[in-house]
Formats: structure tokens, C-alpha cells, sequence
């Protein structure tokens, strides 16, 4: 069903703001290390400018979350995917998906995908959703957290390379969990089609 009709919005949507989360860290450790080793206005305008990006893609991905609860609750929906919920077999669609993920000796993405799932039975997908929501809103704490250790470091030269690789490292893991929800979502939604 995904081949045919590919992850639905806004859950796919809501996946590629996550895996730009990632990218922006990217981008900001590459920005900030070419900033200490030449500190240049342009290098600081660029920093500044994705630290911006990268708390906007944040603020939609959390308004994307906000809608899609509210929505679900009037539709109905998370009725119907926890009902799916309780029908999936984890076994059976992590055998099947693995295929295509397993290719780390820690297939972390098939080990998400499962935690998910069972979450989702355990506390149910709105409540799974809820708890996502409350992951986008730390991430934006952890890149406010690291936009001010930046501007500090900028004006006193002190070099904060621990808050850097934490920050860079939270951001990086993003994908691993909220990108994944856009498959995990699928499944329930393509269950009985």
C-alpha cells in the first residue's frame, strides 16, 4: 500500500520537518566551526540565520501536531487507530519491514518503529502523539539552549564545545524518532487495506 500510495499528509509532512531538524544541526555545527576558526560577520549572519530556520521548522512541525490532535478528536479518528493499534502485529510488520532497515548491526529504526507500536497499544495513538509533541517542544528548548550558548560564546570568545556536541547530538537524533512516526502512523492507517 505505502508503494502505491506513498506515507499520507500530514504525517509525512510532519516527518520531513523532523529529518530538517537534522539537517539544520548539520548545518549549524558546520557554520559554528568555520565561525571559531574565522570569526566573520557573514559566518555570524549565517549562524544567527539558521538558528531562525531551524526554530521555524520546529514551530511548524508542533503546529502540524497541534491541528492533527484537534482533528483527530473531532473526526474520530484516534478511536479507529487504536482500534488498529490492538490489531497490528508487531512481529509480523517488523519482520516484513526489516528488509528494507536492517542494515545496521542496531537497526535503530526497526527498534523506534517497535517502541512505537507497542506504546501506541499500551497508552494508545493519541496519547503516543501527545508524548511527540511534548519531544518537538524539547528540541525547541534544545535549540533555544544552544542558540544562547552560541550568542555567549560569540561575544566572550569562550569556546562552549560541550553544549555544541549535546545540542548538535539531540537534534541529530530527530529522524531517528519523529521521521519514523510518518511509517509507524502508516501501518495503522493502511491496516486493513
Amino acid at each position: 500500500m505505502i508503494e502505491q500510495r506513498g506515507f499520507p499528509d500530514p504525517w509525512s509532512t510532519f516527518g520531513e520537518c523532523l529529518s530538517w531538524e537534522s539537517a539544520y544541526a548539520v548545518q549549524l555545527k558546520q557554520a559554528i566551526d568555520q565561525a571559531r576558526k574565522d570569526s566573520d560577520e557573514q559566518l555570524g549572519k549565517t549562524v544567527s540565520g539558521l538558528f531562525a530556520s531551524k526554530a521555524r521548522n520546529l514551530n511548524n512541525a508542533h503546529k502540524l501536531l497541534e491541528d492533527v490532535l484537534v482533528e483527530y478528536d473531532q473526526n474520530g479518528m484516534w478511536q479507529v487507530l487504536d482500534e488498529r493499534a490492538t490489531r497490528l502485529d508487531i512481529d509480523d510488520v517488523s519482520e516484513r519491514w526489516a528488509r528494507g532497515l536492517v542494515e545496521h548491526p542496531f537497526p535503530i529504526a526497526l527498534l523506534s518503529l517497535q517502541f512505537n507500536w507497542r506504546y501506541m497499544k499500551q497508552h494508545g495513538v493519541r496519547a503516543f502523539y501527545e508524548m511527540t509533541a511534548r519531544y518537538v517542544d524539547d528540541l525547541a528548548v534544545n535549540t533555544r539552549r544552544w542558540s544562547e550558548a552560541w550568542t555567549t560564546e560569540a561575544a566572550t570568545g569562550i569556546i562552549d564545545r560541550v553544549t555544541t556536541v549535546e545540542c548538535d547530538l539531540a537534534s541529530e537524533e530527530a529522524p531517528m524518532h519523529c521521521d519514523i512516526c510518518k511509517k509507524t502512523i502508516t501501518a495503522l492507517l493502511y491496516l486493513d487495506e
